[in-house]
């Protein structure tokens, strides 16, 4: 609420209470500097608030500058210290605030989680604050600065969000220029005088229950520090003074372990790691204060992950730090930041991973506070007190034993210097053992599983290499894709999001929006971002390119999670996974190891997945702009689509084989005439059926075209035993009789089979052209005549009438034959009775080898029902083809129209 406190006439206040907020470093305090006229401000990180006093323009100015928040975190990840100097705040400025500055930098990007932090912090003072409030945009350089409500304009809806709570209160200003600061004042006097000169409260106690919470901290840390002391000065009596000291490092990641590790051992903070994450354990010696110092840096945890949720490579490393500083290490440094919060998930996630090396760890443990010069003047005690239970309950486990590390501070020995006496005090009294051991059974179980796995993923690289140098050659070989449809799927938290922005390589998946196109490796590359429980279905599966089965490589996978994959990917059915690359994400958490090695190390849930993906894998580094690796999964993707695309080539292309003269006069063909037979290799395939043709299928100069390349379905499912299309040119549509059976030659335009047509030809080097096609089949092995199965009088039939019908629907046959040649309607409906008729003879010939070759007759009725389901299914070609030449034809009389059009206003003109 606001109380009126009246201080003078129109909007002028000879006094002014302001309260900055912001994030760290976001400028705040360069902007009381400037507000102040001089340089009273700091502009270092601290944890509590700072209150100035000066006179500017004619007003005395109190200035208030409370800490910041870290700028992409949401409250709850601001420690406890903050909020509360956030809050009480108000009652440095007597009798409270009249405005709250907001400050803004006007360099960065004001994102999504930036407004969301924005909001949250604000809202620990109440509701009425924004009443208060005036926006501030801070830029370091004058030909930075522009305009606020240009800035606001251009910086997009998070950052208009923003503006508009502050009712459009809005400052633009250059944090070493005051030229732009009595235009601010100005504004600040106007919220004062539109909010009739009164001072903002907190409403009811809760200002009151702030300071006094305050205070009964500041009395606890004073007990714990005493406490501290004396437990300090009984363990000095039985010190004894150590010459060899081995120290492993414990930690979540992110919290300052390996900062630490530098700052112990002396090292330049720019030398070690390059940067990136410890993913092996890194040992380091030297010489400090006249001891051999050893430090083990071990792989962290993510903070909020519990012990099941971390891979089994992490875990692994932890147990085995033990070994790489033999016989045993003497202390357990467990680090934690001070400048986050560390709630109970945090406490449950330090507790979990230090009990896999031993719940005796405890008493070789001392909390190592990193980050130390973000608290400032705080103690190390009060930021214990403020932040409750699940700290001091870490504290408490280790016997109170506890330091603080300013790892900025270079060539400060006493830091270390009281670290190391703090080691030696705990070591003393340890009377049982003078350093912590481990069963050397289970380092060796270890050792072991990891020389297995490293044999293991070196023979996964090796199968991945061929395959990418087979894709390779593949790939010189045909026609570059021009565009391609990505699906990602994956769980929450696997990273699926992050992935299609790197792909993409802009941020396309922060809203509700799931498909987005760009150009990627001169391609235009669609990514299509599934929800977490998305399931896939055969029409996504028919129109998609690959499917990216993204897991994050920084979490465990287990049985569960194979399972919810494996039944978001079974509505695609079975040959989804020759479409299916498995993407990791979170690339960065390998650090030195590879993705080889963390495969094998995390078990058959996630090997069988990569096998069921055919070996296909790849990571992605999401916080790199990294093109590169985008690139290569490009290529990996286009690769696997090759395969395909051969496949169904290969499918449909056939092996020409010239009859010699001796066969060809042996079937009784003139030596001149030069016979071609285009057929699938097969033992069920009588040479008869090629060699003893009763009439001459000519060579031809046309093209060289599969009667059935058009569909995908046709080639991965067509019996490639007994039906094989034989083709070649001849002058128009006619049936052949040979003595192995049948053949059916039709005149087709080359538009008639689609783009598929024309990656063909490209792959033979033809260009398209109109073609003619032949289709042979042999002759079926009927059943005698007086067998009668229910099943063929039930299914035949009737199947064969409805494909009739559908295909009439659009005219009738005869309409669609007098576009494709001389053909007639009885011989298309002699060829159809004669296709079924073969499916058929097929059918009852695999229920009969099913019933001798299996067990069981619930297996051999099943393998009986699932091949009849698929020679059936077959039935789709011939609709396709109609479904097609509808399209076409609208599309010859739209464009016939079109041209009528033109020539008729030609004609007028």
């Amino acid at each position: 609420m606001a109380t009126s406190k009246p201080a003078g006439n129109g909007w002028y206040m000879p006094q002014l209470n302001i309260v900055l907020l912001g994030g760290r470093n976001s400028g705040k305090s360069s902007v009381g500097n400037l507000l102040l006229g001089k340089e009273e401000f700091v502009t270092k990180e601290r944890t509590c608030c700072s209150r100035r006093v000066g006179m500017m323009g004619g007003h005395w100015l109190t200035v208030v500058d409370a800490p910041g928040w870290w700028c992409d975190l949401s409250s709850q990840d601001t420690s406890e210290l903050v909020k509360r100097e956030i809050v009480s705040s108000v009652s440095l400025c007597n009798p409270g605030p009249h405005a709250f500055v907001i400050v803004v930098k006007g360099s960065s990007i004001f994102t999504e989680q930036r407004r969301t932090a924005v909001e949250e912090h604000l809202n620990l003072l109440g509701g009425a604050v924004w009443d208060h409030c005036v926006l501030v945009i801070a830029f370091t350089d004058n030909w930075r600065l522009t305009e606020a409500e240009e800035h606001v304009q251009r910086g997009g809806k998070a950052l208009q969000w923003l503006y508009d709570k502050c009712a459009h209160r809005c400052h633009s200003l250059v944090v070493n220029d005051d030229t732009r600061v009595r235009e601010l004042l100005m504004k600040i006097q106007k919220v004062v005088a539109a909010n009739g000169n009164a001072v903002f409260e907190m409403p009811g106690k809760m200002l009151q229950r702030v300071l006094d919470e305050k205070r009964r901290i500041e009395e606890r840390a004073h007990r714990r520090f005493v406490s501290m002391k004396k437990m300090r000065a009984t363990q000095k009596e039985k010190l004894r003074h150590m010459t060899d000291i081995r120290i492993v490092l414990l930690g979540a990641r992110g919290s300052g372990k390996s900062s630490v590790f530098n700052t112990i051992l002396g090292i330049n903070q720019d030398d070690n790691h390059g940067g990136t994450r410890t993913a092996r354990c890194h040992i380091g010696d030297a010489f400090v204060f006249g001891r051999r110092v050893t430090v083990v840096d071990t792989p962290g945890w993510w903070c909020n992950y519990f012990c099941e949720e971390t891979p089994h490579f992490d875990k692994r490393e932890m147990v085995l730090s033990l070994s790489l500083c033999p016989p045993g290490p003497h202390a357990f440094l467990l680090v934690i930041r001070v400048d986050r919060a560390f709630g109970d998930t945090r406490r449950r996630a330090v507790e979990e991973h230090i009990e896999l090396i031993g719940e005796e760890i405890w008493k070789r443990m001392i909390v190592v506070f990193s980050f130390g010069d973000w608290l400032g003047t705080t103690t190390t005690e009060q930021f214990i007190e403020s932040e409750g239970k699940p700290l001091q309950w870490v504290v408490d486990r280790c016997s109170n034993r506890y330091h603080i590390l300013n790892n900025k501070t270079k060539g400060d020995g006493f830091q270390v210097r009281e670290l190391i006496g703090k080691l030696e005090e705990m070591v003393a009294t340890c009377d049982s053992d003078w350093y912590f051991e481990i069963e050397s059974g289970v380092i060796r179980n270890l050792e072991q599983k990891m020389r297995e796995e490293t044999d293991g993923a070196e023979e996964r690289r090796r199968v991945k290499d061929k395959q990418r140098q087979t894709a390779r050659a593949t790939l010189e070989n045909i026609t570059p894709l021009s565009d391609m449809n990505i699906v990602l799927i994956g769980a929450c938290k696997t990273g699926k999001s992050s992935c299609g922005n790197t792909i993409l390589a802009r941020d396309c998946f922060k809203t509700q929006t799931q498909t987005t196109s760009a150009k990627v490796n001169d391609k235009t590359v669609t990514v299509l971002d599934t929800p977490d429980s998305f399931c896939v279905t055969k029409d996504l599966h028919k129109s998609s390119s690959a499917f990216l089965l993204v897991v994050n490589v920084s979490s465990a996978f287990k049985d569960v999670h194979l399972k919810a994959m494996e039944d978001r990917l079974t509505g695609g059915g079975q040959r989804i996974w020759s479409k299916a690359l498995v993407l990791f994400s979170f690339g960065d958490w390998l650090g030195d190891t590879t993705i080889e090695q963390r495969i094998e190390s995390e078990g058959r849930p996630l090997q069988r997945l990569i096998e069921r993906c055919g070996n296909r894998y790849h990571v992605l580094d999401n916080k790199k702009a990294c093109k590169a690796q985008v690139s290569e999964l490009i290529w990996l993707i286009e690769g696997m689509m090759a395969e395909e695309r051969l496949v169904r080539f290969q499918n449909g292309h056939r092996m020409t084989r010239e009859i010699p003269q001796k066969q060809e006069l042996e079937a009784g063909h003139s030596p001149k005439e030069k016979t071609i037979c285009h057929l699938r290799s097969s033992p069920n395939l009588p040479e008869s059926a090629c060699a003893r043709p009763s009439q001459t299928v000519t060579a031809s100069t046309g093209p060289i075209i599969p009667l059935f390349e058009r569909t995908r379905e046709v080639h991965y499912n067509w019996d490639r035993r007994n039906f094989m299309p034989l083709v070649g040119s001849n002058g128009k549509s006619r049936l052949f009789w040979t003595d192995a059976g049948q053949m059916l030659g039709v005149n087709l335009p080359f538009w008639a089979f689609g783009d598929d047509l024309h990656a063909n030809m490209r792959l033979q080097g033809e260009r398209p052209t109109s073609s003619a096609m032949v289709l042979f089949l042999p002759h079926a092995q009927s059943s005698p005549e007086d067998t009668i199965n229910p099943a063929r009088s039930l299914c035949h039939p009737m199947l064969i009438d409805r494909t009739l019908r559908r295909l009439s629907e659009y005219g009738g046959l005869q309409n669609i034959i007098d576009q494709w040649g001389d053909s007639s309607l009885e011989e298309l409906e002699a060829f159809i009775d004669l296709y079924f008729e073969t499916l058929w003879e097929q059918t009852m010939g695999s229920c009969q080898v099913a019933e001798r070759e299996s067990p069981t007759a619930e297996e051999a009725e099943e393998d009986v029902l699932g091949k009849i389901n698929r020679k059936l299914t077959k039935l789709d070609v011939l609709e396709e083809i109609k479904e097609d030449l509808s399209m076409l034809r609208k599309s010859i009389e739209q464009s016939v129209k079109a041209i009528e059009e033109l020539k008729g206003k030609a004609n007028k003109d």
